[in-house]
This record gives structure tokens, C-alpha cells and sequence, in this order.
């Protein structure tokens, strides 16, 4: 087991950790690369310190298994990764805007743009430096988010090869609907942005690389690969949602664990946490467990998870607080202060999905896994 900080102790000295299984990452890109023909690139996405798990180990770990490309949201990312010896190609999604882009620069990174703004603002950066800035053209094809419209896509290519400083690399796109129904939507989708390409090629840009797919759209809608796919939450061992055809073979990446602190019986009337939101229905042993919001434990998760001791589902009870969560261990044997609670994940031949805990309080695996505080020490395996 290797360690994220050289200055941490063994699992065994803390209170609360994460263990990332960097073998799942390496598996979980091995089976999306499958996925696609060998002629279609594999961008992976790192972003949001790669879902949570770490961005520089997981990162040096794609990198090693082949990824084409690194993918992250904001240019302080691909800084981060430059920082620490990332040498990858590193595709940053977020629009280059004022100074983001002589960040960009100095990231040696690609950029993204979808507005004669952002066009003007690579540009100018790029010829101060003396650089030439390659660039994706972004296109809405349904999301409402980034991108222009598929009407203007032709022009604005037009600008970006009039403009000697900046290379137009490719045109992308993102699904909103690909992971789950109806799936006429997403192939509606997935036309506007072939009709795009179509047009380009008609109009002599060649040699441009088309993205669209996400993780969903990879595995369920292979006329979307087109010349690269981006593949995000699957890396992490997470089917994007309960819709997807499971075609391949995922491995939660991360489990998420901690320590019972204290533990105590409790009449019943007892009121529990902050603002009694929960009433002791029955005579109960409860647990305290060092984990709570500033860790990244949703406070939205009072009163609807639970927890495994010993392979024993504990309900979460009360308020979850800043620094502590109470568990219900009544029903659960033999159980002591000290005892590793699992909170997500797997330990020994127990498992509970990061997602379907999310579900519990109404959320999705991709948010309990980002959310995780700097103070949760992570280990790599």
C-alpha cells in the first residue's frame, strides 16, 4: 500500500480514510478501452481531483495505461498535474477567459472555447508568448450548458483558422441524456453533432478529431464514439446510472471507512444530534463515528443511510454533524469501540456502492466521491 502524503501513517493510525485501488482504475480504463475500436482515442477525465480519488496518482496511472488524453475542468488542475510531472496531453475544459488563458499557456495544455470571446482571449494570449495554442470548438447539441450553436459552429472554425496563433485540434460535445431514457433523444443528439461534422468536412476542415461520448454514451451508443471518447465516472468503478447496460465489468475504485469512537445505550424517548430530528423509538446502543459534513459526509444523509459494522447495516440516526455521525448498532453483535465502519465501498467480502448510498438520500455516486474533504488522508493500493 502506497500512501498520497510521504508524511502519512498507516491506515491503522487514523480515525477516518479513504482507500483508493489504483489496480481498479487501471482495470476499469482496460475495459472502456475495450469498448471502442483501436482506431478511437480514450480521453480520461481527472477533473474535481479525479472524482475525489486523488488526481496525480490516478493521473500517472492513466497515463501509464495509454490514456490519449487527460481531461479536467479548470486550467488550476492541469496546473496541478504539470506541478507534479504529468507530462500527458491535458485537455481543459473550461472556457480560457482574461487571464485562464495565459494559465493555459503555461500549463502547455489545450484549451476549449464556444465564443468569439474565448477565441479572442487564446489569441492574444498565445501571441504574447510567442505560442501556438491548440483549441477544441465546443457545440451544443442539447446540454444548455458550454458550447455554441450548431449554426454558428462553421464560423467560429472560420475565425479559429484565420488566427495564426491558435490550432483548431477538434470540435466535442456533451450528452445530457445518455444515461438513461428515452433513448431517441440522445441518438437525436447524437445527429446534430454527426450533422456538424458532416458540414465541416463538406466545408475542407479535415483531419479534426470529433468527441462526444461520455462514460454512458460509450458504453450504450456506439455510433457516438466517433474519433475519441471521454470516459469520467467509470474510471472510478461507477455505472453513470441504473439505465446502463452494463457491458463491462467496473471496480469500485474507492471505500471509505472510519472507527467507532464511543458507544452508548439509550432509553427510549431519547432525542439524538442537532435539533432531535430523531427519537429513540426503543431502548438502543448507538455509536459515534469521526465523520461528518466537513469530511464530505452529505448533512442531507440525517436519518436515510446506514453504515456497515462487521458486515451489519447501521442506520444512520440524527443530524449528521460537522465532525461526528451517530449509527444505530443495536441489532449488530458483538460490536466494540474501535470496531472499522465501513461507509462506502468494500472491506473483506462487504460491500456497500458509493451510489447506492447516494441513492438513500436522493444523490448520485459521483457527489459522495468529489465531496471527500482534503482532511480524509487517502492510501493507494
Amino acid at each position: 500500500m502506497s500512501i498520497g502524503d510521504p508524511g502519512l501513517l498507516a491506515p491503522d493510525s487514523y480515525l477516518t480514510w479513504a482507500e483508493i485501488d489504483v489496480g481498479a482504475v487501471r482495470h476499469n480504463f482496460r475495459q472502456m478501452r475495450g469498448l471502442a475500436s483501436p482506431a478511437v482515442r480514450v480521453f480520461a477525465v481527472v477533473k474535481a481531483d479525479a472524482y475525489g480519488h486523488g488526481a496525480v496518482p490516478v493521473a500517472r496511472a492513466l497515463a501509464d495505461e495509454g490514456a490519449d488524453m487527460l481531461c479536467v475542468a479548470r486550467v488550476e488542475e492541469a496546473l496541478e498535474l504539470r506541478r507534479n510531472g504529468l507530462r500527458a496531453p491535458l485537455l481543459v475544459f473550461a472556457p480560457p477567459f482574461l487571464l485562464q488563458a495565459e494559465l493555459l499557456i503555461a500549463a502547455n495544455a489545450r484549451g476549449v472555447v464556444c465564443a468569439s470571446d474565448h477565441i479572442e482571449a487564446a489569441a492574444a494570449a498565445a501571441r504574447r508568448h510567442g505560442h501556438r495554442l491548440a483549441v477544441y470548438l465546443k457545440v451544443d447539441v442539447g446540454m444548455g450548458r458550454l458550447g455554441c450553436k450548431p449554426a454558428d459552429a462553421l464560423a467560429l472554425a472560420r475565425s479559429i483558422r484565420a488566427t495564426s496563433n491558435l490550432q483548431l485540434e477538434g470540435v466535442m460535445s456533451h450528452l445530457p441524456c445518455a444515461d438513461g431514457p428515452p433513448e431517441s433523444l440522445t441518438r437525436q443528439h447524437i445527429a446534430i453533432f454527426d450533422s456538424v461534422r458532416r458540414l465541416f468536412e463538406a466545408s475542407g476542415f479535415h483531419g479534426l478529431v470529433w468527441h462526444l461520448a461520455n462514460s454512458a454514451a460509450t458504453m450504450d451508443y456506439p455510433e457516438a464514439h466517433f474519433d475519441a471518447v471521454r470516459t469520467g465516472i467509470a474510471l472510478y468503478g461507477q455505472y453513470p446510472s441504473p439505465d446502463i447496460r452494463r457491458r463491462v465489468d467496473l471496480r469500485p475504485a474507492m471505500s471509505l471507512k472510519t472507527r467507532i469512537v464511543y458507544l452508548k445505550d439509550v432509553p427510549k424517548g431519547t432525542g439524538l444530534s442537532y435539533g432531535h430530528t430523531f427519537i429513540a423509538p426503543r431502548p438502543m446502543r448507538v455509536a459515534t463515528v469521526p465523520i461528518g459534513y466537513a469530511d464530505g459526509y452529505p448533512r442531507h444523509a440525517s436519518n436515510r443511510t446506514v453504515m456497515l459494522v462487521r458486515g451489519c447495516e447501521a442506520p444512520v440516526v440524527g443530524r449528521v454533524c460537522m465532525d461526528q455521525v451517530l449509527l444505530d448498532v443495536t441489532d449488530c453483535p458483538g460490536v466494540q469501540q474501535g470496531d472499522e465502519v465501513l461507509v462506502f465501498g468494500r472491506s473483506g467480502d462487504h460491500f456497500l456502492p458509493a451510489d447506492a448510498v447516494a441513492a438513500m438520500y436522493g444523490s448520485i455516486g459521483y457527489e459522495l466521491t468529489t465531496r471527500l474533504g482534503r482532511r480524509v488522508p487517502r492510501f493507494y493500493l
